[in-house]
């Protein structure tokens, strides 16, 4: 799932909201009341309501989608591929106690599942509850798991990259290895 996500208020303007998707490389924007998401709003949806009439004019709250379907951060790839494939959509908002967390997307899905079936090249960690020094000082909890280094999305930055490693339960880059 990807931390990141943008949200608007019902009331913002439509100019205002198309010009934020066109800055930030997300879709859908969820619409929030507060921090209950009660919409979404697509760049298709965003588009055709701007060529349909004035957009100065008009509000988020009046060209929302509904909102988008929801999951939990504990449930399981395979659970959130099922739930994206049976609504037939491209995208989950992760919902934790009525706090969104996150938005998970089949982009993050294909990441993931590549990742999970990319070979490792590193050696495995010696022993249970085993630990290793990373770049940076940081430690690494390694419990029978290996030291990878696959291709795919970086957990930190969001960025394609052909380095992951796993560092504190999370693939990243060598830019955020660092961090």
């Amino acid at each position: 799932m990807n931390r990141e996500f943008v949200g608007v208020s019902e009331s913002d303007g439509l100019v205002e909201a198309a010009e934020l998707m066109g800055s930030e490389p997300t879709e859908p924007v969820v619409v929030v009341r507060g921090s209950e998401p009660i919409g979404s709003l697509s760049t298709a949806t965003a588009l055709a309501a701007m060529l349909d009439g004035d957009p100065g004019d008009r509000t988020v709250g009046e060209v929302m989608e509904p909102p988008v379907p929801t999951i939990s951060p504990d449930a399981s790839l395979a659970d959130g591929t099922r739930q994206l494939i049976a609504r037939g959509t491209t995208h989950l908002l992760v919902v934790d106690d009525d706090e969104i967390v996150g938005l998970l997307t089949e982009r993050d899905v294909l990441a993931a599942t590549e990742t999970a079936e990319a070979p490792t090249t590193a050696t495995p960690a010696t022993g249970t509850g085993a630990t290793e020094a990373a770049e940076g000082g940081a430690e690494i909890e390694a419990e029978g798991a290996t030291e990878e280094s696959v291709q795919g999305i970086c957990e930190g930055c969001g960025s394609l990259t052909p380095e992951l490693s796993t560092v504190n339960g999370q693939l990243v880059c060598p830019d955020c290895r660092a961090y």
